[in-house]
């Protein structure tokens, strides 16, 4: 039976992770002075707290009540069905090892002619740089010193087919032993993951039932996926990828990680997960601290403001609370840093800050990352982490709720044995770092992963923003100045008029000999 995978959402789960974690914590305070004072701020805090009791947990029982449906949302899958109207027969994409884009085209045989494959080549990349932007085919190609032109592969099926058989199964996909389903662009299938040995006739019986091709799916074993509640000491200004606590009730806390800084509505803010909150969906006002909130610490960095209601209906299939991200914001409550995040010495788990450069500059934002692509995270418990794309817009069960994230990413370690997350680590930026080394474009945040840490999976930024609104996560770079004008025959013309006139005083020649011959030499250049 494979390990299993989450996030730190209950307070039992809170708990055990602190107490596994507790020397790790203390290790960078005093010890003395800090269990104290924790111990005295939570008794303080549970004096107040003991009259509220009754109505908060009335309250948190409201707040687990579903949202109404939520308004459409443009998911990459609906991206890549675009795609394949503007370039009908495509079947998806995907970056290979050497960062080349791979096209799977349905109709690839039928192009037998350098001409038809040259037509074929020019409609779909005009059609990918019309629907995700044209700096898509070149910022991945730009790290790993690649062209940007695509290369064609057969395909079995189009991405317009395979959009249908997956939505066809989504709902029938309700029991926890159904981890995700996937339009697997990098295998032109659907492909589902399931706990334990899936069994091909249920399989084979389901998908005739919903009038799915079998030879269109991919069964195969994976680990449940569950939320994940040195980066652990105080960083003013405060940086992506550091450790923060929220408080979430009486001698309760928990530990997450500081997805990215962001200024939302004129405001300055930060984003991390939804379910590292009190109560996840509902805006509680929560406060944030970083790195922890011993008594009379100063410590507080901001109030949650903004945490979008999962819901029910629609595309959430029966039984399930859904949302497209696990994400939530909160306003600052001190200045705000740069858009930044830690970089810490190694990216193999190391969590300590690196001297210098101490952080990677958030320039760019990718709304959708493509299988293939490298990412990185950084969080409190794992450190700095790399891994590859494996899945795109994944439809996630998370185990042991009954919550259903839509339309995720999942990164795998390429590998080794190291952790790529671990609890803790819920709230990571997920970026890729640009060709300088210490910038990095933002590609989303980390909610939870399985046991055994070997991948993450991560809300894309495009369904971040399409719940939080739009969100200024980066500052871009200064363009170089433009090259200086070409000088007209003129200007040219009158600065070797100049010259040499520079040399015949240089080499001693008289003044009326060396300024006749440069004013001869001016009355001869063109007019313009």
């Amino acid at each position: 039976m494979p390990a299993r995978t989450s996030y730190a959402g209950n307070d039992v789960h809170i708990w055990r992770h602190l107490a596994a974690n507790a020397s790790d914590t203390r290790s960078h305070a005093a010890h003395d002075f800090m269990e104290g004072a924790m111990g005295l701020k939570l008794l303080l805090k549970s004096v107040v707290a003991l009259a509220m009791t009754i109505a908060t947990a009335a309250m948190a029982q409201q707040s687990e009540a579903p949202a109404a449906p939520a308004t459409p949302v443009s998911t990459f899958d609906d991206k890549l069905v675009k795609i394949g109207e503007q370039a009908p027969g495509f079947g998806g994409m995907y970056f290979d090892e050497k960062g080349a884009l791979q096209v799977y085209m349905k109709n690839a045989p039928e192009l037998r002619s350098a001409d038809a494959m040259k037509a074929a080549r020019s409609q779909v990349t005009s059609a990918i740089a019309s629907v995700l932007g044209a700096e898509f085919l070149t910022q991945n190609a730009a790290a790993k010193g690649r062209a940007q032109e695509p290369n064609i592969i057969k395909g079995d099926y189009d991405v317009v087919e395979l959009a249908k058989w997956k939505k066809s199964f989504s709902p029938a996909l309700d029991g926890q032993e159904i981890v995700f389903v996937d339009l697997d662009e990098r295998r032109n299938r659907v492909t589902i993951g399931v706990v334990g040995d899936p069994s091909r006739q249920r399989f084979e019986a389901l998908a005739k039932s919903l009038g799915v091709p079998f030879e269109a799916l991919i069964i195969e074993e994976t680990q449940p996926i569950r939320f994940h509640a040195s980066l652990r000491d105080k960083r003013r200004p405060v940086p992506a990828g550091v450790q923060i606590e929220i408080d979430t009730g009486v001698f309760a806390f928990k530990l997450c990680t500081l997805g990215f800084n962001v200024v939302r509505n004129g405001r300055d803010g930060f984003v991390t997960n939804s379910h590292c909150t009190k109560n996840r969906g509902v805006s509680n006002d929560d406060d944030f601290h970083q790195p922890n909130d011993p008594l009379l610490s100063g410590n507080k960095i901001g109030d949650e403001d903004s945490d979008p209601r999962y819901f029910t209906g629609g595309v959430c299939p029966s039984g399930k609370k859904c949302r497209f991200s696990d994400s939530a914001y909160a306003d600052y409550r001190i200045d705000r840093g740069r858009f930044e995040i830690a970089r810490t010495t190694n990216n193999t788990g190391s969590l300590t800050i690196n001297g210098s450069p101490s952080t990677f500059l958030i320039v760019s934002e990718t709304p959708d990352s493509v299988v293939g692509m490298r990412l990185n995270k950084v969080g409190r418990t794992t450190g700095w982490a790399f891994g590859d794309v494996r899945a795109t817009c994944i439809d996630v069960n998370v185990a042991d709720t009954d919550v259903r994230l839509l339309c995720q990413s999942r990164v795998g370690r390429v590998s080794g044995t190291n952790k790529l997350t671990d609890n803790g680590d819920s709230g990571s930026p997920v970026f890729s770092i640009l060709p300088t080394g210490s910038q990095a474009s933002l590609h989303g945040i980390l909610w939870g992963g399985p046991d055994d840490g070997s991948s993450f999976v991560f809300s894309p930024m495009s369904m971040i923003e399409q719940e939080l609104g739009d969100l200024t996560t980066f500052t871009a770079p200064r363009p170089p100045p433009p090259p200086p004008p070409e000088p007209t025959p003129r200007e040219q013309c009158l600065r070797e008029c100049n010259a040499e006139r520079d040399s015949c005083l240089a080499d001693g020649g008289l003044g009326s000999q060396c300024i006749p011959a440069w004013r001869r030499c001016r009355e001869q250049c063109p007019a313009r």
